[in-house]
């Protein structure tokens, strides 16, 4: 008989079954067609009452799980898996995609869909809007970058359809085909896609623990002119590191000195209860600060937010009118309710000790093998031992079914980068399948690439 495992007993327990159901489902340990105990023997096992798991059926029932038959009984639905789903059953897992797993978002996402439902103004966000985003929703994306650290203002605070198209719009409306840009020497590949993409000259600077060298972002201001910086202080994209305070102060003098106008992309900033504050906060007049929900809440609602000075505002106003005239409006009036209503913290919090899971699930496997990784974050950085080559490992990897992401996709330059991947902890759909892809690169770095036959 199926009984739940009920890991989080501080929420309303109907929706703990709920989610229970929702893993084992995730994770193949209920087939479709299954039929599930009764109320009343569920009940009796789990020591709960009959109308505690009447809610739970019902809260299945309603998320797409299960389907009940009077008569008959309740059974797992037969769902038509999605495409990582779709990945999983071909044995697959796929850990090159940096994204977050759900945890409880599902249920509220409902909950507010059908709250938008019944209003009769609902139709208004099938109109356009401004293409800064309506004053609620710029008023709802700085109290949600507040808590950064950052002195948010709405005025100052544009509405994105994520932070790839906050950064394209930085890159198309502020930079110049030719001129200089730096960032990390390994960084986010979409910005080095946007670079190719204007003709911008993109030059990669090296880091340290603490992150990027201020010693060496110094040194290339002298050299010659530099339009801008590109960074990723918290949880580096892929080294997972986070800048220290000092170094955001050094950073933020040095571009301010040399007239440097600052990117910092920081999708990841409010995974840390504890990262320092944003390098806008000591540079507020060069800097700006892009974030998103898809790290902390949800990669499909394409919400971000864009913190601009002042004075750049109008001209980045009209860059978002170019590219999409404006961001979904029906995507941000969900975001701007999870947040007034609290939701976004409670689902930050989900998302919060599932990295924390996973991490140590990392940790555990690959921990002896120079795993790096911030124990907040949805990616981990493996340096490879000799005689591992990283294309060899890559594909060595994806013959017994795990995708991971080699070195050279976030190198930037020609230099040669290091023997390393990045794994995505998050993107498995489930704690089985992130456990089988582990332990099968575990395996792999114990037993080493196989010798290749002779050359002639």
């Amino acid at each position: 008989m199926w009984r739940p495992e009920l890991r989080e007993r501080d929420r309303p327990l109907y929706r703990a079954i709920a989610s229970a159901l929702a893993e084992d489902i995730r994770e193949a340990r209920l087939a479709p067609g299954t039929r599930l105990p009764t109320q009343r023997r569920l009940a009796k096992a789990i020591g709960v009452t009959v109308g505690t798991v009447s809610r739970a059926y019902a809260e299945a029932e309603m998320r797409g799980l299960v389907v009940g038959h009077v008569g008959r009984g309740t059974f797992v639905r037969d769902i038509e898996p999605g495409p990582v789903e779709q990945r999983e059953a071909d044995g697959i897992v796929d850990m090159s995609y940096n994204f977050p797993p759900l945890t409880g978002e599902a249920e509220v996402f409902r909950q507010t869909l059908s709250e938008i439902a019944g209003l009769g103004s609902a139709v208004d966000l099938l109109g356009y809007q401004p293409s800064e985003g309506t004053a609620r929703h710029r008023a709802a994306g700085a109290r949600w970058l507040a808590r950064t650290g950052l002195e948010a203002e709405p005025g100052r605070t544009l509405v994105t359809a994520g932070a790839q198209h906050a950064i394209a719009v930085l890159c198309a409306t502020l930079l110049r085909s030719g001129e200089r840009v730096l960032a990390e020497e390994l960084t986010y590949p979409g910005m080095k896609g946007l670079a190719c993409m204007l003709g911008l000259d993109l030059e990669g600077l090296p880091g340290d623990p603490e992150g990027l060298s201020a010693e060496a972002f110094d040194r290339a201001c002298h050299e010659g002119s530099v339009r801008a910086l590109y960074t990723i202080p918290t949880i580096q994209n892929p080294t997972g590191t986070v800048m220290s305070e000092s170094r955001r102060r050094d950073i933020a003098a040095i571009a301010k000195e040399h007239g440097v106008l600052v990117i910092e992309d920081d999708v990841h900033g409010l995974l840390p209860e504890d990262a320092p504050p944003p390098i806008a906060a000591f540079h507020p007049d060069g800097s700006f600060y892009v974030a998103s929900l898809a790290k902390t809440l949800s990669p499909g609602l394409r919400v971000g937010y864009l913190h601009a000075p002042q004075e750049f505002v109008d001209r980045l106003t009209a860059g978002i009118r170019t590219t999409i005239w404006m961001a979904s409006p029906l995507s941000a009036e969900i975001a701007t309710r999870w947040i007034e209503s609290g939701a976004a913290e409670e689902i930050l919090g989900q998302k919060r000790r599932e990295a924390a899971e996973r991490q140590a699930m990392a940790r555990e496997r690959l921990g002896d093998h120079g795993l790096a990784a911030h124990e907040a974050g949805f990616h981990a950085w493996l340096p490879l031992p000799p005689p591992w080559r990283t294309s060899e490992f890559v594909a060595a990897a994806e013959q017994r079914g795990v995708r991971v992401s080699g070195a050279e996709a976030f190198a930037v330059g020609r230099g040669e980068p290091p023997h390393a991947v990045r794994l995505c902890l998050g993107s498995p759909r489930g704690r089985h399948s992130l456990t089988r892809a582990l332990d099968t690169l575990r395996e792999l770095l114990e037993a080493g690439p196989e010798p290749y036959l002779s050359v002639v």
